[in-house]
């Protein structure tokens, strides 16, 4: 069942890799010939685990859905963001990760069957999923190259490198979420911080992180 109109469905679905390209009024026609599933989640609520799920296809229409594996977090999915690539086509018994509910959610659901009639006749949209599935490639290899790092100060100074903007400054920092992506503990990154702070390489603030030495925090 579509609980949100189909203009605004179409709208979000027109942000994604997927549909990149594809007019409002085909995807609105797409959302017509498929049987996409539109569910709703509360905050806090398991959407997949390694031993619960589907083979579908998700993008995410409004909350944010935090992605982890173990104790360690991977990324956060908001709106317009897709999952369930990876599970789609193959036959691993496990999901590869944990998804939750990080505030209420909606997801709206392509089957499997769906997903590879679509790929399968539409030129833009099968161009559209292999760009999105080497997207992810990319992401978990430099997800594997931060932790990879023999250091904590490593991984943080190339996690406030990577999300600086251009004045150097790294806003909406978490730091207990920021401690989860880079697989450290809350109270060594606080200690990393605090001496990169000393070191006048960088200047924290209630909203965030100020590079004021990139050379030298780039410096292996």
């Amino acid at each position: 069942m579509i609980f949100l109109t189909g203009k605004k469905i179409a709208d979000i679905l027109s942000s994604t890799f997927l549909f990149e390209g594809v007019s409002d009024e085909e995807i609105l026609e797409i959302t017509r010939e498929f049987s996409c599933d539109e569910r709703s989640y509360p905050k806090g609520e398991v959407i997949f685990s390694p031993e619960k799920f589907e083979r579908v296809l998700g993008v995410v229409l409004s909350g944010r859905i935090a992605v982890t594996k173990g104790r360690l977090s991977v990324s956060e999915l908001s709106r317009g963001s897709l999952f369930g690539a990876a599970a789609l086509f193959n036959n691993e018994p496990e999901y590869a990760s944990t998804l939750t509910a990080k505030t209420a959610a909606t997801v709206l659901y392509f089957s499997q069957e769906s997903v590879l009639t679509l790929i399968n006749r539409d030129e833009r949209i099968r161009m559209n999923y292999i760009r999105y599935l080497s997207a992810r490639i990319r992401f978990l290899s430099e997800k594997v190259d931060t932790l990879g790092e023999i250091s904590s100060e490593k991984r943080l100074a190339r996690f406030l490198l990577k999300n600086a903007d251009d004045r150097g400054y790294v806003s909406g920092c978490n730091f207990s979420e920021i401690a989860g992506r880079l697989g450290i503990g809350r109270a060594s990154l606080y200690r990393e911080l605090a001496k990169l702070e000393e070191a006048g390489v960088i200047r924290k603030d209630r909203n965030g992180v100020e590079i004021l030495d990139p050379e030298k925090l780039s410096q292996p």
